[in-house]
């Protein structure tokens, strides 16, 4: 196993190890990193109440799932600059599209939670 580990890439081993510790902290957290994520996200959902305006049974699982939720965009990441990186030469360009994929997951994950819960 730890021969498997070591022959994996830098960017698969720190997309892991991500994933295990946001899907944690999105628990541990009670919350606080969906409420995070929904502030990166925000702007895009101006036709849905405030985040104040919330009310309701499920506005805590959802803030609690959103953080849980969002680390599996750590895996579609590494997913994204492992096949990308046969044919996208700079890290730089890379890493953009990694932040992008893990910004445009936590939007999606807001999507549904909203448009389920809120309507609209």
């Amino acid at each position: 196993m730890i021969k498997f580990w070591k022959s994996l890439a830098y960017t698969t081993k720190f997309s892991i190890i991500a994933f295990i510790i946001t899907f944690v902290l999105g628990l541990v957290s009670i919350g606080v990193l969906g409420i995070a994520l929904y502030y990166a996200v925000s702007f895009l959902f101006i036709s849905y109440p405030s985040l104040n305006d919330w009310h309701g049974d499920w506005v805590w699982p959802a803030v609690i799932l959103a953080g849980m939720t969002w680390s599996f965009g750590f895996v579609l990441g590494g997913f994204a600059w492992h096949y990308l990186s046969k044919s996208i030469i700079s890290k730089i360009t890379l890493r953009i599209v990694y932040v992008f994929i893990l910004w445009v997951w936590a939007a999606f994950i807001w999507h549904i939670i909203l448009s389920n819960n809120l309507g609209s």
